[in-house]
């Protein structure tokens, strides 16, 4: 009987069978195997020490990740905080004169949408809406950077086209370096009239049932020094006025749509005899259905003359 054929029918009882031969062979076949195993058990220990320290580091490296989430999001917080601080509180003096209704929304934390109410020198009412370029932090320090400008312009202007043109020659060759710029929509509001700026922003007057929308031809804030084209518009008692950045009419439906500056405008003048918050919530009830996402900051100001 050869170590073959006993190896073959697994039978250890005929080993004495063997011959020296075959004995000697089964002896080096047994310290091969035990060399291959000690070669094998070293081999898998240092893989497990290995993976062992991989995965020690990689706790340690999810530790610190999550000590950054968090501190990141007490930056955003605060970020938030601030930001919601720069915005307008309640304007006493423009709720006697108007009736108004705001929605702001941001699509983080914190966003480039903003606006603000202002008291001019000659003593006439304004707002200012702006939509800066990008999202997140980054916009939203433009956006702080934009209103600290802004007062220092309305101590050396007045008129809405000189504001718009020194805020611009002011923030130009800065927003230039950051590569941002920002829509414009100023409104400043007389007895009966009011005049506008706008510089890619977006505006639209309802007045008889009639809809007359901005005239948006001038550039952007940031872009390049010119000169911008001032309009006045009637604005009486009764009559409505919307402005709003482009996250609402370029939000998009399941099939790709637009919501589209058409369907904002008539859904304002169809609503136009009711209060200014009515006006709104129904502008956001129509938007709330369409839209499959938001995918901007989102900004809309629906204003109303009260009467004298």
């Amino acid at each position: 009987m050869t170590l073959d054929e006993i190896l073959q029918g697994r039978d250890p009882d005929r080993l004495s069978e063997l011959s020296r031969e075959d004995l000697h062979r089964l002896f080096w076949m047994y310290k091969g195997l035990v060399k291959r195993v000690e070669r094998d058990t070293a081999y898998w220990q240092a893989t497990n020490d290995n993976l062992r320290t991989a995965y020690e580091r990689l706790d340690e490296q999810e530790r610190e990740l999550a000590r950054a989430y968090q501190t990141i999001r007490q930056d955003l917080e605060i970020a938030q905080q601030v930001q919601h601080a720069l915005l307008p509180k309640d304007h006493p003096e423009m709720l006697a004169r108007f009736e108004f209704s705001v929605y702001h929304k941001q699509m983080t934390e914190v966003g480039g949408d903003y606006y603000d109410f202002y008291r001019l020198r000659d003593g006439s009412h304004a707002i200012g809406v702006f939509d800066i370029s990008g999202h997140g932090v980054s916009a939203a320090l433009i956006m702080a950077y934009l209103k600290a400008q802004l007062v220092q312009t309305m101590e050396q202007v007045s008129r809405p086209r000189d504001i718009v043109e020194y805020l611009n020659n002011a923030t130009v060759g800065f927003l230039r370096e950051v590569r941002r710029y920002a829509t414009v929509n100023f409104v400043a509001f007389g007895e009966r009239t009011f005049r506008y700026v706008c510089g890619g922003g977006y505006g639209v007057l309802v007045r008889g049932g009639e809809v007359h929308t901005f005239n948006k031809g001038d550039p952007f804030i940031g872009l390049r020094r010119r000169a911008y084209s001032e309009y006045e518009l009637p604005f009486e008692t009764g009559d409505v006025l919307a402005l709003y950045t482009d996250g609402m009419v370029e939000a998009q439906d399941s099939a790709g749509a637009d919501y589209s500056t058409r369907r904002l405008h008539e859904l304002v003048r169809a609503n136009a005899e009711l209060p200014a918050n009515q006006i709104l919530q129904r502008c956001l009830d129509d938007y709330g259905q369409f839209r499959r996402v938001d995918a901007d900051d989102i900004t809309l100001i629906v204003l109303r003359r009260r009467a004298a």
